[in-house]
């Protein structure tokens, strides 16, 4: 439909701004209007219509009169109408109507995400009022034509604050034509409202990101990328409690070799990858000059990749089975950080370490391989009953030793006192 313009739409406009500066955008309003048509075909043009099926919304931008939260955060945005019919006078029928939409609020606190009413701003009432009206009289008001362009003053609104059923009009106003002046003076004002509404737009924004720069915690995290899975543990086939979105911020608990522990809400923990955040300076520096975890008990080593896979190798407890390895690189040429016995007490690290995260995952592995890769290194493994016999004390440490998989076994054996 052609624009066309219209005094008592802005009329509608500031009231509706009126009602939006006074707190009370939460009540769904009603908008009435009369046509000299029996029920019965009034209601049939509202099936027509499909009037009383919802819709989908593409944007909230437009329709919403205000809402509690940015826009941004909601999304899958529904509208429904609400349609009472009212006999008129002289065999007239009377539409109220008011929408109803509803829109999925993602909060960054999944506790407080769910479904939620926003109120309307009167447009999607308006716009289907006047295609009830263009299906009834059968033609469109041209946007050029006399009762479009001249300037009326706008029909009273039917007050339904009664008796239900009942439908009272108020004083109507006299139809004479208003001064070309005074629609100039109507649309000055919906242009200094419309300003008035970006500059406090523009001041709400400034004192959010003060805010923000004031208080905000040193040991939150940032998620790079939407669609970041959340663990329950700290292994990649653990469940997943939820996909978290970019720019989201959590808690920083603790650092497990290339997981993050964080505080989800409340009592909730969780787990992400350190690739996948985010960590403020500080606490990046703090990791790094003294990071938790194997680390920093065993400078002379550094963990370059974990995978889960068949045992390479041809020992029988473990041969074609499926186990977790360590790719191990060296760190340093001193014998002291890196000499058989500091690796004997590295591998029975990273055994527990493999044990622990396997029985996370399923299958669970059914041994833990750790590989040195460098020119003297080795490879040492044991099956996960034995670690598991170990860590209960019901298997000592010699015996252990004598039942793993050392190769060479120089590279393990402690120097001769």
């Amino acid at each position: 439909m052609p624009f066309a313009f219209r005094p008592d739409r802005i009329l509608l406009f500031f009231f509706c701004l009126a009602v939006f500066a006074r707190g009370t955008h939460a009540q769904a309003i009603p908008y009435a209007k009369s046509f000299a048509l029996p029920r019965p075909q009034v209601e049939q043009a509202l099936k027509d219509l499909q009037a009383y099926s919802g819709q989908k919304l593409p944007v909230l931008d437009g329709f919403v009169a205000r809402a509690d939260n940015p826009l941004d955060r909601y999304e899958r945005g529904f509208y429904q109408f609400s349609i009472e019919l009212v006999p008129g006078d002289a065999g007239s029928t009377i539409v109220r109507l008011s929408a109803k939409i509803t829109a999925w609020y993602a909060d960054r606190d999944v506790a407080k995400s769910g479904y939620q009413v926003l109120p309307s701003n009167g447009r999607l009432e308006l716009d289907f009022l006047d295609r009830l009206e263009e299906k009834l009289t059968g033609k469109a008001i041209p946007a050029n034509s006399p009762a479009s362009t001249a300037p009326q003053a706008p029909q009273p609104k039917l007050d339904f604050s009664g008796a239900r059923g009942a439908a009272t009009m108020a004083a109507p106003l006299p139809q004479t034509a208003q001064p070309p002046d005074e629609v100039a003076a109507l649309r000055n004002q919906r242009i200094a409202g419309e300003k008035r509404v970006q500059q406090l737009t523009a001041e709400l924004q400034n004192l959010q990101e003060i805010k923000r720069g004031q208080a905000h915690p040193a040991n939150l995290l940032v998620v790079k990328k939407s669609g970041t899975p959340v663990y329950a543990k700290n292994a990649e086939n653990a469940h997943v409690l939820f996909e978290a979105a970019a720019n989201d911020e959590f808690e920083f608990l603790d650092a497990e070799g290339e997981w993050i522990h964080v505080s989800i809400s409340g009592d909730s923990r969780g787990y992400l990858r350190k690739s996948a955040v985010e960590l403020p300076e500080s606490l990046a520096a703090r990791l790094r000059t003294s990071g938790p975890g194997l680390e920093t008990k065993f400078t002379g080593f550094r963990v370059e990749r974990e995978e889960a896979g068949n045992f390479p190798g041809v020992w029988e407890p473990l041969k074609g089975k499926r186990v977790k390895i360590f790719t191990v690189q060296l760190v340093s040429q001193n014998p002291k950080e890196t000499g058989p016995t500091v690796r004997r007490n590295y591998c029975l690290a990273l055994f527990e370490k493999g044990l622990r995260e396997g029985n996370a995952t399923s299958p669970e592995p059914e041994g833990v391989v750790v590989i040195f890769d460098a020119a003297d290194g080795g490879i040492a493994a044991a099956t996960s009953a034995n670690i598991q016999k170990l860590s209960s004390g019901a298997l000592n440490g010699d015996a252990f030793w004598q039942q793993a998989y050392l190769d060479p076994p120089d590279a393990f054996a402690p120097a001769p006192k």
